[in-house]
């Protein structure tokens, strides 16, 4: 497989190359799964510290600014590090949800015949047999149709700052 970092230089944050691309192909199939992790724990840290108890149904504010009495005691009863880790997984669950839209929308660009190869291979995980059969072209032809995929998403990926700026967590 080329590689498109030049010798003896390291990959930065923000570089894009084909190494990258198909580390972001491979982890489409796994951000729903990713997601849903991280809305567990969002969920059991907010009713953890829900301390509401009941909730007030008249709909007239009953404490200060406006602010039910029952909102009001959860949001001084929630520690400030609880507070950043909830934030911290809303928006790792937000900037998830934005690099699956990014990558969808630019494999999308590609040929008919180069995203069912990208579709058959990285996203369903489907075995060269597997994708040749439902293509109708040879795991030969499928790997150099994937090649000429990977060469265009890699200039459409380069484009895209959503997808350049994502890290990787491995």
């Amino acid at each position: 497989m080329r590689n498109d970092r030049t010798e003896g230089k390291a990959m930065t944050a923000g570089e894009m190359n084909r190494e990258k691309v198909v580390k972001l192909l491979k982890l489409f199939p796994e951000i729903d799964s990713e997601i849903s992790v991280r809305r567990g724990i969002l969920n059991d840290l907010e009713r953890y510290y829900d301390t509401s108890g009941a909730i007030n149904y008249d709909g007239m504010p009953h404490g200060i600014n406006h602010i039910s009495n029952p909102t009001e005691k959860t949001a001084l009863n929630v520690p400030d590090f609880v507070r950043k880790e909830i934030e911290k997984y809303t928006a790792e669950i937000a900037e998830l949800q934005k690099v699956k839209v990014e990558i969808l929308k630019e494999v999308s660009r590609l040929s008919l015949k180069q995203k069912n190869i990208v579709f058959g291979f990285y996203f369903h995980s489907m075995k060269w047999e597997k994708v040749a059969s439902r293509t109708h072209y040879s795991e030969r032809q499928c790997k150099n149709i994937r090649d000429a995929a990977l060469d265009r998403l890699l200039c459409l990926f380069r484009k895209n700052t959503a997808l350049t700026r994502y890290e990787i967590k491995e």
